[in-house]
C-alpha cells in the first residue's frame, strides 16, 4: 500500500516486560508470537531487552526494504554476530564488497554450470540410497544433512573432495555437525544480550570450537587449491580467476570466508527442507505416489528439473512455503527511511519472517493445508511481490537458489523412484525452532514400491 503523507507510529506488540522486552514471548513460542502480531499493522515494534526491532508484516513492507529501498539497508544484527566467526563473505559483507564478491561468484551458479554438476549430485544420492535395506529405519534428518553437505563440498569445493565414499561421508558429517553448532550459536548471540549469550551453559564454548574447526577446514581447502595446479574446476578456481573489477582474484582469506558463507547458506537449509519434504511424503501416500510416477517416467539421461518434473517441483515449492527453514532474517537501516508510512531512524533493526508471510490466508487460502496444486490455481507470479520469499529478494537474494532447487529435485527423484517412506509408529515429528525450524528427529522406515 502507498505510504501516507504524514508518518505513522509503528504499534508495540503486546506482552512487553520491563528490561526483558518480548524475549520471554520469543522464548516460549517464536513463530507463534510473530504470527500473532501480523494483524496489528504492516510494521510492528518488538523489543529484545531494551533494543527496539521493527517487524515487517506485509509483502509491501518486505519488498520495500529488500528491493525498492534496498540500498538504504545493511545486513543487521544477526550478521554482525556471525561475521567474527564466518568472516566477511557474501552472507555478511556490505555494499561494494558484497557486490564485488557476488559478481566474482556468479559464474559458478549459472544454470549451465549447475547442470554440469547434476551427474555428481546423482552419484552421491544413489550411493547413499542404494545402501538402504527393506524395512530399515533411517534417521532421515541426519542422512539428508550429511548428503546435502557432501553434495555441496563435492560439486563446489572439488579440491577438498577426499577419495572414497566413506571419507566423503565422514567429511560431510563433520562439516554438518560444526555448521549446526555454529548456527545455533549465532541465533543465541542475536536474541540475547552478549553477557548472557556467552555463558558456557548456553554452549558458547562449543560454538567457538565449531567455528574454529570450520575455519580450519576451509583454510585447508584453499591451501590445497593454491598448491594443486590441476584443480578440477570447482568454486575455488572461480574465486582465484579474478574478474575485470578484481583482476587479481580473491586472497586466501577472502576465499576462505566465501567457502564458509556458502556452507552456512547452502547446506543446512537444503538439508532441513529435504527432511520436511520426506516427512510430508511419508504421511501423504497419495502425493508420494504422484511424485513416484512422475519421477519414474523421467526418460533416462534427462536431468531432474522443474520442466521435466512439474508436479515434484510444485510439491517442493509447497514444502518451502509451509516448512520454510529460515524463520527470521534481519536488515538495518543505514539512513533514515520511511517504509509503509513508518519512519525508521538510521540504525533501526528490521526483521521479517518468511514463515509467517507464507501462512497469510490473504494469499494462501487454508494456509496450513499442504497442497502442491495450490500453485496451479495461483502461481508465484500472480502473488504480490514479497508474499513468497523462500530465497529472499533483491540484491541479497540467495545466489544459490537454483543450485539448491536442483539438488533437492535430484535427491527426491533418487529416493522416491526406489523407496516408499513410512512414519515410525509412536514417534511424533515436531518442529524445533532455533536458528532454523527443523524436525526434532525424523526416523522413517523404507520399503520398496
Amino acid at each position: 500500500m502507498r505510504s501516507p503523507t504524514h508518518p505513522i507510529t509503528a504499534p508495540i506488540a503486546p506482552g512487553r516486560i520491563p528490561l526483558l522486552g518480548h524475549l520471554p514471548r520469543l522464548a516460549v513460542g517464536r513463530v507463534e508470537f510473530l504470527q500473532s502480531i501480523r494483524s496489528r499493522g504492516d510494521i510492528v515494534r518488538i523489543f529484545l531487552g531494551n533494543q527496539p526491532v521493527f517487524v515487517l508484516n506485509s509483502p509491501e513492507a518486505v519488498h520495500d526494504v529488500l528491493v525498492t529501498q534496498g540500498r538504504r539497508f545493511g545486513k543487521g544484527l544477526l550478521f554482525d554476530v556471525a561475521r567474527p566467526f564466518i568472516g566477511n563473505g557474501i552472507i555478511t559483507s556490505e555494499r561494494e564488497v558484497h557486490r564485488r564478491r557476488r559478481r566474482a561468484l556468479q559464474p559458478a551458479f549459472h544454470r549451465h554450470a549447475i547442470a554440469a554438476h547434476v551427474a555428481t549430485m546423482t552419484d552421491i544420492a544413489e550411493e547413499q540410497v542404494s545402501a538402504w535395506r527393506p524395512g530399515e529405519v533411517i534417521a532421515m534428518d541426519r542422512v539428508m544433512r550429511r548428503m546435502a553437505t557432501v553434495m555441496l563440498v563435492a560439486t563446489l569445493f572439488s579440491t577438498e573432495r577426499p577419495e572414497g565414499a566413506g571419507a566423503m561421508a565422514a567429511l560431510g558429517e563433520e562439516v554438518a555437525e560444526h555448521l549446526t553448532t555454529v548456527m545455533r550459536g549465532v541465533f543465541v548471540g542475536t536474541v540475547l544480550p552478549a553477557p548472557v549469550a556467552t555463558l558456557s551453559v548456553l554452549g558458547h564454548r562449543r560454538y567457538l570450537a565449531a567455528a574454529a574447526a570450520l575455519r580450519e577446514l576451509a583454510d585447508t581447502a584453499v591451501r590445497q587449491a593454491r598448491e594443486d595446479p590441476s584443480e578440477r574446476g570447482g568454486l575455488l578456481s572461480v574465486m582465484f580467476a579474478g574478474t575485470p573489477a578484481h583482476p587479481q582474484g580473491m586472497t586466501d582469506v577472502e576465499a576462505r570466508d566465501e567457502l564458509l558463507s556458502l556452507l552456512m547458506a547452502g547446506a543446512e537449509t537444503t538439508a532441513t527442507t529435504l527432511a520436511w519434504a520426506l516427512h510430508e511424503l511419508g504421511r501423504r501416500p497419495e502425493i508420494a505416489g504422484r511424485v513416484r510416477d512422475e519421477c519414474r517416467a523421467l526418460p533416462a539421461g534427462t536431468p531432474p528439473g522443474a520442466e521435466a518434473l512439474p508436479y515434484t517441483d510444485r510439491f517442493l515449492r509447497e514444502v518451502l512455503r509451509l516448512h520454510q527453514p529460515n524463520w527470521l532474517l534481519m536488515r538495518r537501516a543505514t539512513e533514515p527511511v520511511r517504509v509503509c508510512g513508518v519512519d525508521l531512524p538510521q540504525g533501526a533493526e528490521a526483521v521479517y519472517s518468511a514463515v509467517t508471510m507464507h501462512r497469510d490466508p490473504a494469499y494462501y487460502p487454508d494456509p496450513l493445508r499442504f497442497d502442491p496444486d495450490r500453485w496451479l490455481r495461483r502461481p508465484v507470479k500472480e502473488l504480490p511481490p514479497g508474499a513468497y520469499i523462500p530465497f529472499a529478494l533483491g540484491s541479497r537474494k540467495c545466489i544459490g537458489d537454483f543450485f539448491s532447487l536442483t539438488e533437492m529435485l535430484v535427491v527426491l527423484h533418487t529416493v522416491v523412484s526406489r523407496w516408499r517412506l513410512h512414519p515410525v509408529e509412536n514417534h511424533r515429528v515436531r518442529p524445533v525452532v532455533q536458528a532454523m525450524i527443523r524436525p526434532n528427529a525424523l526416523p522413517m522406515r523404507v520399503s520398496p514400491w
